[in-house]
């Protein structure tokens, strides 16, 4: 836990590292014993290095420089992708410098904390920054009255008076969870200003923003927590709780616009564009949007072109923050340094600073945002770690899964393996990292125990061959519009540090496009899997076999006097709703049959097909075609949602529709049952 100069904790920094520092304290013996099952839960090395140190003493290098060309040349575990370091000229790029002590880290980390601690007096939200009374923010579009919020059980329907559970219901209709701090919302005739924020609470997914002053604003923004921060169990229960920088699988933020629109909620325009297709994905990867507006330089007829053919890269699910300090590029695929910090707030930049030049001064000043709060808010993300296993681990399974991660050659010659060797050693270690001591430290796995947990490998496709839309759809023209973009540090674009897209082909050289093999650090925690969320526990990812083409996670009860009345969000009961033998969230399959007068998750012979349920429809497959080479047309073609059976229909997962596919990892299929168990076993300590 990385301490105050004084030696006090912050109250969000306590939250957070508490339950895996104590389990250090009170294990370490076992830590240092057990060469296999030990685990760093993500974070970053340098925290680690100053926890308990003072403020003065300077830092090591971070890990993640040392990923180099040639740093993994004839070793077990595999690196591809290469740290790049955007700062390396601060007056260049506008922005400061990595901190060299420990005492600016703790600066800098403190400074993100505030801009993402809902309800604290410095907090940020989408599209308004700190302050969304400024022309930069938009005036405050994209944020919305108390006033508002207290009437959007009215657009519900089934209530005749506000009910009693209101912010609960809010919690589970638009996918959020409760934190331990005060998050204080005015309720209907409250004065917030002396009520000390009033007498509400708001999920993590919102917050109340301050004036400049320091009072109350009631007004009430969409926070980062929305899609990276989920729930599993409760403090008073079993597990975590909120998980903080998880990813969060609960969200439905197109049914929140679509309540808000008749209330006045000018960003729930929106909702016509419809940002996702089913609840706990969302479509903020659609950065080929983004990029349309250049900072410095135009875009070209055909980069223009480029991007408006590029189509739509459908839903995604959220990657774990707390993995970012063991990867030297971040996303999906690899498309930008992890230095980049600007991208990963792109979303709390005041509105105008996502036109680019075009927005002239006012566009200046909401990058000027950015560029003073994003690289703190990147810090305080590295810093995050993952939630420990709540349940009972089987050690000695544990540990034979430990051998075969780091060991198993799944393309050894008896295995028959028919897709493509990865570069590495073949075992599951050789493409997401190495985790246990025995091999970290071995050099025949990495060149330096320094490089434990870190992941750098962008696999082929031929030999990863997940749903490739995300990835065809961020094409060339896209690549070279974003090196042109605010958020792909135009500046030191030519330079041996460029921060651009690294998929350009200038960039990229000889490796071959694919998707990056993340850390897994609290995989156990981040259920659905793949980048588009389309499995929903590790035991089919290990096992291509036992996927099913269409189901639907468990909706948490309904109180029983609100039953049939209300929209319930995912169930986060571990002990109820936790599949801990597959290690993810229990579900049931759904049939591919007529359910409601429309339903757009599963419609007959347009979206699957009753005779043959694990192909995909001809339908699908000429629309796909569309949404391939027409940015936007999966997103307007969606029908709007609204009936409770359709929302209802959200939590069916199709994995005919497209960019939803559940296919690759085939290579897992050679394993054995009990090798996926074991395997499964030791994931669980991570």
């Amino acid at each position: 836990m990385l301490q105050q100069a004084e030696g006090a904790p912050s109250f969000l920094l306590f939250r957070f590292f508490l339950p895996v520092f104590l389990l250090a304290l009170v294990a370490p013996a076992c830590a240092a014993s057990d060469a296999l099952l030990d685990s760093k839960h993500g974070g970053s090395a340098q925290w680690d290095f100053c926890y308990g140190k003072p403020d003065n003493t300077l830092m090591p290098e971070d890990p993640r420089t040392l990923v180099q060309p040639g740093i993994s040349d004839g070793r077990a575990v595999h690196f591809n992708a290469y740290w790049k370091e955007c700062h390396l000229n601060p007056e260049l790029v506008k922005e400061e410098g990595h901190p060299t002590t420990c005492g600016g880290l703790r600066q800098r980390f403190y400074h993100g904390e505030g801009l993402m601690d809902t309800g604290g007096p410095n907090v940020a939200a989408l599209f308004a920054g700190q302050d969304p009374t400024l022309p930069e923010a938009g005036y405050g579009m994209s944020t919305f009255s108390a006033q508002q919020f207290n009437q959007v059980w009215l657009i519900w329907g089934g209530f005749a008076f506000r009910p009693d559970n209101f912010d609960q219901l809010v919690a589970e209709r638009y996918g959020s969870g409760f934190g331990d701090s005060p998050n204080p919302y005015p309720l209907p005739g409250e004065d917030p200003n002396r009520t000390d924020g009033g007498s509400g609470k708001l999920p993590e997914m919102f917050t109340q923003l301050r004036n400049p002053d320091g009072s109350w604003s009631g007004r009430i923004g969409v926070t980062c927590h929305a899609c990276h921060s989920g729930v599993a169990g409760s403090r008073e229960g079993t597990g975590p709780g909120v998980i903080y920088g998880g990813g969060s699988s609960l969200a439905d933020l197109d049914l929140l616009l679509r309540d808000m629109l008749p209330l006045g909620y000018p960003a729930s325009m929106a909702t016509f564009a419809n940002l996702n297709r089913s609840r706990g994905t969302n479509n903020a990867s659609d950065i080929n949007l983004a990029f349309l507006f250049p900072d410095e330089e135009p875009l070209t007829p055909a980069e223009v072109i480029g991007v408006m053919n590029s189509g739509s890269t459908a839903d995604m699910d959220t990657p774990a923050w707390w993995n970012m300090g063991h990867r030297p590029v971040k996303f999906v695929d690899g498309v930008f340094p992890m230095d980049a910090g600007r991208v990963d707030m792109v979303f709390y930049t005041p509105f105008f600073g996502l036109f680019g030049a075009m927005g002239g001064p006012v566009s200046e000043r909401g990058q000027d945002w950015m560029r003073a709060h994003g690289p703190a808010v990147n810090t305080w993300i590295e810093g995050l770690k993952s939630p420990e296993y709540p349940y009972p681990v089987d050690d000695a399974l544990a540990r034979e899964g430990a051998e075969l991660f780091h060991t198993l050659d799944m393309w050894a010659p008896e295995r028959n393996n028919a897709i493509p060797r990865p570069q590495g050693n073949g075992s599951c270690a050789g493409c997401h990292g190495a985790y246990a001591k025995r091999y970290a430290d071995d050099p025949d796995f990495l060149a330096t125990p320094e490089l434990e947990g870190m992941a750098g490998y962008i696999v082929p496709m031929d030999i990863i061959g997940t749903d490739p839309v995300r990835l065809e759809t961020n094409n060339e023209a896209v690549q070279l519009a974003g090196a042109k973009n605010f958020f792909g540090y135009p500046a030191t674009r030519g330079t041996s540090q460029d921060c651009g897209p690294q998929n350009q082909e200038r960039l990229r050289g000889d490796r071959e496009p694919g998707y990056l093999a993340p850390p897994l650090y609290g995989v156990w925690a981040s259920a659905p899997y793949f980048h588009n969320g389309s499995v929903p526990n590790v035991w089919e990812i290990l096992d291509p076999a036992a996927r099913q083409p269409l189901w639907r996670r468990q909706s948490a009860p309904a109180r029983w006097d609100q039953k049939g009345r209300v929209v319930m969000g995912y169930d986060t009961d571990l002990d109820r709703a936790y599949d801990q033998q597959r290690l993810g969230w229990k579900y049931e399959t759904v049939k591919c049959e007529h359910r409601t007068w429309w339903n757009p998750a599963v419609t007959p012979y347009l979206n699957c097909d009753p005779n043959d349920e694990e192909k995909d429809p001809l339908f699908e497959q000429i629309m796909s075609r569309l949404y391939s080479n027409l940015v936007l047309s999966w997103n307007i073609l969606n029908p709007p949602t609204l009936t409770r059976d359709q929302m209802e229909d959200r939590k069916i997962f199709n994995t005919h529709m497209h960019g939803k596919g559940n296919e690759g990892h085939q290579f897992n299929a050679v394993l054995t049952n009990h090798e996926r168990r074991a395997i499964v076993e030791y994931l669980k300590t991570l």
